[in-house]
């Protein structure tokens, strides 16, 4: 007996019936098979389905609009931006079954090291893998667009194209989004569950023959065909009751993992990370806002993606909800999790639920109003900046020099330089600080430690909050506590420019702020003193507080990053590894150097993350994630 799709009561006028699954039982019934169902703004008589907005309609153009681009323009786009930048690498990494060129485009630098000399770190982001998923192109598109326009930014763009690489496939089913563009405006079979036309999510292999289905609309017999790419990966495929292998299912699996030419471009497009260089990996689809997210049970990893997350959930103000899951199901983000051990997700973008911007029909959730489009390309792009700038790095401190305020005269110089597969701390400079005198204080640091805006204003990157100014404390382990003095300092403390006392390299990766030793120190003999600096950078990342060993990515984690206590937590500390010295007498020679902290300096609280749960509320979506089996909350969706 047919039954409704996932407890959706079946409408009277409903032809096409449904097994239990939410598969169609009656595929070859043309009753069900040749129904075709249109788009309108507000008739909703007939086989007309009401969007309760204009329909969207693909428009050529170069530039974003406040609308959808056909495949032909964003293809255009992404050529132009490859043939304009020396830091793009544009790659055929396969073709669709139709023969269609399947592209990916590598953005960075043309080196593979980082500026610090250890090897650059990768992500990787797919879109289009479901045809229908309009706001997925338009979205890493609009990413792909803002990394080379600040490539050349002097500070956080210079710094992700000289540290970092982002391999993006706009469109990875080219035949299958060509299709849904073709009719933007119809659907076939259902209202419960449209395929082909605007609403295809599969792509065009036919699975009997191995060649295309038909590109005719009118032509209705294989318009259930084809295979879900999202559903055709080997960790999870046929499990978890989250794909079919019934070949006219809207999850259909494949015959087998990895099947289709476009999952082997997938894997192709990897390799220019490399793909042992990934550390992000982005599935761009709709809807939902949310991050489906992969748990693989290895702890250090599961943690550092919610913590990702968590970032990126911030800059919009937790307008999108975190769902872990431990149920793989055969998707991309379940195979880039498992496989290369990297925080990966399926990330859904808006809107939240059907009806949003419009009527609710079951799928209105999968059309974006033109009027959404360009706010949501901008939301997206900022979010994914801010999670390549967290995995490109770790911050440290690189230098710490002190003048005298007065004379200008260096009395401490020290940086780490290179040795080996380390670092080591070069002091060319330590005389004493002599009581009574007020010197200047510049720390220098391996990247961006703060956001400017386009104005050039000093201020927090979108919805994230971190101290102007890092908490640095003076410490004197020789002598009470008491005698330790906080250095204070504000927006102008960050240096912006090249020259004396200027930034190391990146605007705002250098800061210079005054202190005095007071008259009344007692430094009757040397007194060591140490720089403790907690600072957190753009994202709110601590520092790497044992600068002697590189930061990079192995394995799922961080390595080369510790704490104050020099354990590899992946969340930094308290940087005390610079030692000058107080002394009476300016010509003393400088004591030992301490050896750490006297105790762990604290960065004032900052505003705290957006919960791990899924929040939302009622309705057809993924309200429910993770009490909920991720099969069946995707069922809820309409797959």
């Amino acid at each position: 007996m047919g039954v409704a799709l996932a407890g959706l009561p079946m409408l009277a006028s409903a032809v096409c019936v449904f097994d239990d699954f939410g598969d169609i039982v009656n595929p070859d019934d043309p009753s069900c098979r040749d129904v075709q169902l249109t788009y309108t703004r507000n008739d909703n008589t007939g086989n007309n389905i009401a969007l309760g907005f204009d329909v969207p309609i693909p428009v050529d153009s170069l530039t974003g609009i406040d609308g959808f681009r056909s495949y032909q323009s964003l293809h255009e786009r992404h050529q132009s931006l490859d043939a304009a930048s020396t830091g793009v690498e544009g790659v055929i990494v396969g073709q669709t079954a139709a023969g269609r060129d399947i592209w990916a485009y590598r953005i960075g630098d043309t080196n593979s090291s980082t500026v610090d000399g250890v090897t650059e770190g990768a992500a990787l982001i797919n879109g289009t893998i479901h045809a229908r998923e309009w706001q997925s192109p338009e979205a890493v598109t609009e990413v792909f667009e803002q990394l080379t326009e600040i490539a050349n930014d002097g500070g956080f763009g210079q710094y992700l194209h000289e540290n970092f690489n982002v391999v993006i496939v706009p469109v990875l089913n080219v035949d299958g989004f060509l299709q849904a563009q073709r009719f933007p405006d119809r659907t076939t079979a259902s209202e419960l569950q449209p395929r082909d036309g605007r609403m295809r999510r599969k792509n065009m292999r036919h699975p009997s023959s191995g060649g295309v289905v038909d590109e005719d609309i009118d032509l209705t017999a294989d318009n259930f065909y084809g295979v879900d790419l999202n559903r055709n990966h080997p960790r999870g495929f046929g499990q978890n009751g989250g794909s079919s292998n019934n070949r006219i299912s809207l999850v259909y699996r494949g015959p087998q993992p990895q099947s289709e030419s476009e999952s082997a471009a997938l894997l192709a497009a990897a390799d220019l990370g490399p793909a042992n260089r990934l550390r992000m990996f982005t599935d761009a689809h709709s809807f939902s806002r949310i991050f489906l997210a992969p748990l693989i049970g290895d702890n250090r990893r599961d943690a550092i993606t919610r913590d990702l997350v968590s970032v990126m959930r911030s800059v919009l103000n937790g307008k999108y909800r975190y769902g872990p899951s431990t149920n793989l199901i055969g998707t991309t983000a379940d195979y880039f999790a498992s496989t290369l051990r990297i925080p990966s997700w399926t990330l859904e973008i808006e809107p939240l639920q059907p009806g949003d911007f419009g009527t609710d029909h079951g799928h209105s959730g999968f059309i974006l109003p033109d009027s959404e489009v360009a706010r949501m390309r901008d939301e997206i792009a900022d979010m994914l900046l801010a999670g390549f700038y967290t995995q490109a790095g770790k911050p440290a401190l690189r230098a710490a020099r002190i003048r005298d305020a007065e004379t200008g005269e260096i009395r401490y110089d020290a940086a780490w330089v290179a040795e080996g597969a380390g670092r080591r701390l070069d002091v060319g400079i330590n005389r004493a600080l002599v009581p009574g005198r007020s010197y200047r204080l510049w720390l220098g640091f391996n990247r961006p430690m703060r956001w400017r805006n386009a104005q050039g204003v000093l201020t927090n990157y979108r919805g994230l909050s971190v101290p102007v100014f890092p908490y640095i404390r003076l410490q004197f382990p020789a002598l009470a506590a008491t005698s330790d003095q906080t250095v204070s300092g504000d927006a102008l403390s960050w240096r912006t420019a090249i020259g004396e006392d200027g930034v190391v390299r990146y605007s705002d990766d250098a800061l210079e702020t005054g202190f005095i030793v007071p008259a009344s120190f007692p430094a009757a003999t040397p007194v060591a003193m140490i720089v403790a600096v907690d600072a957190r950078d753009i994202t709110g990342s601590r520092l790497d507080a044992d600068p002697a060993t590189s930061v990079n990515w192995s394995n799922g984690h961080w390595v080369g990053y510790e704490d104050e206590d020099g354990s590899p937590t992946d969340l930094g500390g308290t940087d005390c590894s610079f030692a000058p010295f107080v002394a009476s007498d300016p010509t003393s020679p400088a004591p030992a150097a301490p050896d750490g902290c006297r105790e762990t300096a604290v960065t004032p609280p900052t505003t705290p993350p957006p919960s791990g749960g899924s929040g939302g509320g009622g309705g057809a979506s993924l309200w429910w994630l993770p009490l909920l089996s991720l099969a069946a909350v995707l069922r809820r969706r309409r797959w």
